[in-house]
């Protein structure tokens, strides 16, 4: 009999669109209900490269625009062994920010292409259910701390929001659109009920690999 796999599950959006909060919850809530999950998030700063990372986006150092994008792919390479043993044991992932993110973010620079961007990507464990917290730049920016690491500008924001968009029209990810303009308890409420259907759904399926 085949084993029950977890479900890898990733909360992407602009920046304090309030992923870090529902990722909790959604950790939580489905501790709660007797399922195995634990939170990720990338970049993850506690690595070697990830410092390095934290260091650039706290503006503390600069460093050329290929090389971040290399590293933060690097910073989730370096994690995917990790992800597929607990994933494999029964554990869901919850995900705050993965290979969307990535490719958004850099495709928002002048000379890259999506296409480019999402080359170091090409093999990860890939997501069963991608939820995009949709709320505009505008009102991001009204939300608490806006601004104080590099890419936290509404211009940038909205470059990076029309990459998404881009994303979400592939039909090999399971991309699903949250509103996250409404209160923190109704978009917990529908996360928590969609990431449950895909729990029971890929119990039995194994885990795919992104963008191949």
């Amino acid at each position: 009999m085949t084993c029950k796999r977890g479900a890898l599950i990733v909360l992407e959006g602009v920046d304090k669109a309030g992923k870090t909060t529902q990722c909790n919850r959604l950790v939580q809530a489905l501790q709660q209900s007797g399922r195995p999950a634990e939170l990720m998030r990338f970049p993850e700063r506690t690595t070697t490269i990830g410092q390095l990372i934290s260091s650039y986006l706290q503006k503390k150092s600069d460093l050329e625009d290929h090389t971040v994008h290399l590293l933060f792919s690097a910073n989730r390479w370096e994690l995917a062994p990790l992800m597929k043993k607990k994933l494999e044991q029964g554990t869901t992932l919850v995900v705050d920010r993965y290979s969307f993110s990535g490719v958004a973010f850099t495709s928002a620079k002048p000379g890259f292409s999506v296409d480019w961007c999402k080359q170091p990507e090409v093999g990860l464990p890939k997501p069963d259910l991608v939820m995009f917290l949709k709320l505009s730049p505008a009102e991001a920016a009204l939300r608490g701390q806006y601004g104080q690491e590099r890419y936290e500008t509404s211009i940038f924001q909205l470059a990076v929001q029309e990459k998404f968009d881009q994303l979400m029209d592939d039909p090999t990810v399971n991309w699903q659109v949250i509103d996250a303009s409404r209160d923190v308890e109704n978009v917990s409420s529908d996360i928590t009920k969609r990431s449950l259907d895909i729990i029971e759904a890929v119990q039995r399926r194994p885990l795919g690999e992104l963008w191949k």
